[in-house]
């Protein structure tokens, strides 16, 4: 008997994705996941830099050795949205969740097709607007006391990290973007802004937090800034055309602002593949994805506090109580051997590891049984001592029932990563960051899971049954 037309459809998206994958992933041995020499910004990847990314080599491949098209991959701590991409070029649905508004605003962006064609007729729209803008505000001589006039934001300390003639330009550009751009297209212009407002800023290139250039650089700086936003617009649509010619526009993406320590709006066992890079600390410590994203949130409208309450809310941000107990040898051993330098950042460490088992435990509950899950992690270092992330995370996901498969390892030749870092958050002093990564492999067992999940009234003796010698 024949198939049916949407049959036909369907075996031939499955072929499509098949023969893509086995073209875009080369056939390295296990090993060799470094992909030192591949360009990372094809498709939408290159739309907005963001800290620590997973390059979108990695994600393409875990999907294609423990993935199948018309399946559903959860990326917990998804970040600007690399997997979830990915998900959608192989035919997979997918559900992201990160707590930074800011990332929620990249991967939904990053993960929508919007229609070429369209977008084009919104770039000439846009330039005529701004360009009739310019010349008006020109003829006007417009100075820096007219900001109000141009409704640009009033945030804490804008003037130290912004010209006034770059507050203005960007004020003038933000006005064009929102009375120009159809709201459902409007995103996409966005994120070219929120690139323009980073790369003009006063803060050090290269630099994740917020360090102000020093003054006799200031001195000369003279930003393009209509110039930065138009060339990003273009190499984003460069992008944009490669993903909606490749993605499958049957996959659905959601993209949730959630905080994983909580009980996620997604059913039990719905998740047949996690594909994530987790935070490799706290943020104040490690890579500080709320800093980073601080100046483009408040010109797009966020206020003060909601911009500088990321980091602490990330993982290990702050103490917090804990409803999961669980147990790890590595971990327990780890901490005692920060503690013999400084209780304190034991217990801050301690707390990271207890706000991820949190989480864990809402990926335990939304992956059905078989599920494979794919953590990409990094062993970093406190007060000397080398945390091994890799083996306590396999630990932890033992006492949610999930099995060690295997563990690949990569050098980061191109994860945009500081080469020094200020793991003990005092100036001037610095230490070297990961240069290697570990990608640990799990399976979630066919039975019902051992769940640690604790219904006590906040017994602090649960979450610190692994370091109870710890003062």
């Amino acid at each position: 008997m024949g198939q049916t037309r949407s049959g036909m459809q369907g075996t031939r998206r499955l072929l499509k994705h098949q023969l893509m994958l086995a073209y875009e992933v080369p056939t390295a041995e296990p090993e060799e996941w470094d992909y030192a020499t591949a360009n990372t910004k094809t498709h939408t990847h290159g739309y907005h830099t963001y800290p620590a990314m997973m390059i979108p080599q990695v994600a393409r491949r875990l999907i294609r050795l423990y993935g199948e098209p018309g399946q559903t991959l959860l990326d917990p701590f998804c970040g600007s949205g690399t997997s979830l991409v990915e998900a959608r070029l192989a035919g997979l649905h997918a559900y992201g969740v990160d707590i930074n508004p800011f990332a929620i605003f990249l991967a939904r962006t990053k993960t929508t097709l919007y229609n070429p064609e369209r977008i084009r007729l919104c770039m000439r729209q846009l330039e005529a607007g701004l360009n009739s803008t310019l010349v008006a505000k020109q003829s006007e001589g417009a100075q820096p006391h007219q900001k109000t006039n141009l409704e640009v934001p009033q945030f804490f300390n804008i003037d130290y990290w912004f010209l006034p003639q770059v507050q203005i330009q960007l004020a003038v550009l933000r006005k064009a973007i929102h009375t120009t751009v159809p709201p459902e297209l409007r995103d996409f212009f966005w994120v070219a802004f929120a690139h323009t407002v980073r790369e003009c800023s006063n803060v050090r290139k290269g630099e994740y937090k917020l360090f102000r250039m020093l003054q006799e650089s200031l001195e000369s700086y003279q930003p393009d800034v209509v110039g930065t936003f138009w060339t990003k617009v273009v190499s984003n649509l460069q992008g944009l055309v490669e993903f909606y010619e490749q993605a499958d526009p049957t996959t659905r993406v959601e993209v949730l602002h959630a905080d994983m320590r909580q009980r996620l709006p997604l059913e039990d066992a719905c998740i047949d593949l996690v594909v994530t890079s987790p935070p490799y600390g706290d943020s104040q410590t490690t890579v500080a994805y709320g800093q980073f994203s601080r100046l483009a949130l408040q010109w797009m409208g966020f206020s003060d506090d909601d911009a500088k309450r990321i980091d602490r809310e990330a993982l290990g941000g702050r103490p917090r109580p804990s409803h999961t107990s669980y147990r790890s040898a590595t971990l327990s051993a780890t901490l005692k051997m920060i503690a013999e330098h400084d209780v304190r950042r034991a217990r801050q460490v301690q707390q990271f590891y207890d706000d991820f088992t949190d989480c864990f435990g809402e990926i335990a509950r939304v992956c059905r049984p078989g599920a494979y899950g794919c953590f990409v992690v990094g062993n970093r270092t406190v007060k000397q001592v080398r945390i091994p992330t890799d083996q306590i995370l396999r630990e932890i996901a033992e006492c949610f029932g999930w099995h060690h498969q295997v563990t690949y390892h990569r050098r980061i030749p191109n994860k945009r990563m500081p080469l020094r870092n200020s793991p003990s958050n005092i100036p001037g002093v610095v230490g070297d960051t990961m240069t290697e990564e570990h990608i640990v492999v799990l399976r979630k067992s066919g039975g019902r899971s051992r769940s640690f999940r604790s219904a006590s009234n906040g017994d602090s003796r649960l979450r610190h049954i692994f370091c109870e010698e710890l003062p």
